[in-house]
């Protein structure tokens, strides 16, 4: 008789789960509080609009990478739809390069890249090859990144021994490692290349992980998948249930069921309780531990967690959805650009817009166009507290958002844009909180740490509790769809 797992969340960590243990010929269930499968990685549809609300790329769309060997164990990724930028993002400076311009251009193809760089910023071309060298290095190996280890034990050494050739990735690892985005501004003598590189993300980022996202981009190994996120959630939940999953929609968890030291089953908010040979919980890392298992499994770094510091949480967004009665199409698909600053009602100071133009996509996009205006925030907590206690005040917030947002973006875009906008939508980390129970709201986990290399205290298990895992972005710290799969991954490899 199969064995019984039963798996807590329907997101992407635990659909993938569930389909890679389903095919190991596995009795998977799995227990999800929405009313729909993805979790963070859904769409939103208002007045005939559909908006994005996670996803911008799939890591491992395209051969090239362990983690497309990863995901076509889980669904036939190839057939798959997908759209490949040649831009990340353009950056409007208030300052101009030397030819005048004041938009800076990250390109994903890192030969294209270095030579715009040297183009700009000739006087920086030793800081500049540096720089291009290492995403080389890393797209040399993402065939190896993660390496994917199999129970053949001859199929293991061979690939030990082509493991050695990662040597000089850990040692790039290791020296970069706590170097951030505006700690390596600092070595370019080019005031607009300096302040391009300072502003590369709208929060300070480590280069490693600048480093790897240019490698997936420039091999092509990362790219968008039409139709946005519920696409490729949907594209999970059809895959599961081909396989025989069995999916419960609306059915929240209360707690895991243990006894003697064994997770056996699940106590559900509807009173019912179910029996199992193992639990996966694919949800909040934070609930699970101190709310479905009551803390008692916790080590006493994981206890530090209890009552985190905001800034140990990565951050959440207020999110401004815009429906426009027009192509966009003269717009990049990313921008970031100054405006004159304001503060959310949380008090996050906002300096630039950081914009989303769906002008790419003609499954959310026929003449029509969705946008999507992020403003980050450490405040979720914050915002949940708001709703819970005043829902006016909450509402109010809201409309000042609405309001600053659109003020900008009309200064920006002009009234003739205005006059094009049907629909608005502001969604906050309450919005995120109430849907995903991810800790205040967090779009991604846990912050990583300053050096990337050091332990933290997530782990797969916990201990002094047997038939038990946890999967997911919160499993590792940084989080993200990569992360959801790859542990997923490494779960069902622990299973036999």
């Amino acid at each position: 008789m199969a064995k019984r797992i039963h798996i807590i969340g329907a997101g992407i960590a635990g659909l993938s789960l569930g389909i890679l243990l389903q095919k190991k010929g596995f009795a998977t269930s799995i227990y999800e509080r929405q009313p729909r499968c993805g979790g963070l990685c859904v769409n939103w549809s208002r007045k005939g609009y559909t908006f994005n609300g996670c996803v911008h790329w799939i890591l491992g769309a395209r051969k090239g990478s362990s983690f497309h060997e990863m995901w076509k164990q889980v669904l036939d990724i190839d057939t798959m739809p997908f759209h490949n930028h040649e831009e990340k993002v353009q950056i409007e400076l208030p300052l101009k390069d030397r030819h005048g311009n004041n938009v800076f251009h990250f390109y994903n193809d890192i030969d294209k890249f270095e030579a715009y760089l040297m183009d700009i910023a000739p006087e920086d071309a030793r800081i500049i090859r540096l720089w291009a060298s290492k995403v080389r290095l890393i797209i040399r190996n993402l065939p190896y990144l993660p390496p994917l280890w199999s129970n053949n034990i001859v199929r293991n050494i061979v690939l030990g021994i082509k493991l050695m050739r990662l040597l000089p990735v850990g040692i790039f690892m290791k020296r970069w490692g706590k170097v951030s985005n505006r700690d390596f501004a600092k070595k370019f003598s080019s005031p607009f290349l300096r302040m391009a590189v300072e502003r590369l993300y709208d929060r300070e980022m480590r280069m490693t992980v600048v480093m790897f996202a240019q490698a997936y981009a420039s091999a092509g190994v990362a790219q968008y998948p039409i139709g946005g996120s519920s696409a490729f959630s949907d594209r999970l939940r059809d895959e599961y249930l081909s396989n025989g999953g069995d999916l419960h929609l609306g059915c929240g968890v209360k707690s895991v069921v243990v006894h003697d030291g064994l997770a056996e089953g699940l106590l559900l908010e509807n009173g019912q309780q179910t029996k199992a040979d193992f639990v996966v919980s694919a949800a909040d890392w934070h609930w699970t531990v101190f709310d479905a298992l009551g803390g008692k499994y916790a080590s006493k770094s994981m206890l530090d967690l209890m009552q985190p510091r905001k800034e140990d949480v990565f951050w959440s967004y207020c999110r401004l959805f815009i429906g426009v009665n027009r192509t966009m199409k003269e717009y990049s698909h990313f921008e970031r650009y100054p405006i004159p600053e304001f503060s959310l009602p949380d008090g996050t100071l906002i300096e630039n817009l950081e914009v989303e133009t769906y002008n790419y996509d003609s499954a959310l996009s026929s003449g029509k166009t969705t946008m999507i205006v992020n403003l980050p925030t450490h405040e979720g907590k914050w915002w949940i507290d708001l709703r819970l206690n005043d829902r006016q005040s909450y509402l109010d917030a809201k409309n000042e958002v609405e309001r600053n947002v659109m003020e900008c973006l009309s200064v920006r875009l002009g009234d003739d844009w205005r006059s094009s906008v049907e629909v608005t939508d502001v969604v906050t980390p309450a919005t995120f909180e109430r849907y995903t129970s991810n800790l205040w709201g967090s779009s991604q986990g846990w912050t990583p740490p300053d050096d990337i290399t050091k332990k933290t205290a997530m782990r797969y298990t916990l201990p002094g509790l047997k038939h038990f895992a946890m999967c997911g972005h919160w499993t590792v710290a940084g989080g993200g769809v990569p992360i959801a799969l790859a542990t997923a991954y490494k779960v069902a490899k622990m299973l036999r």
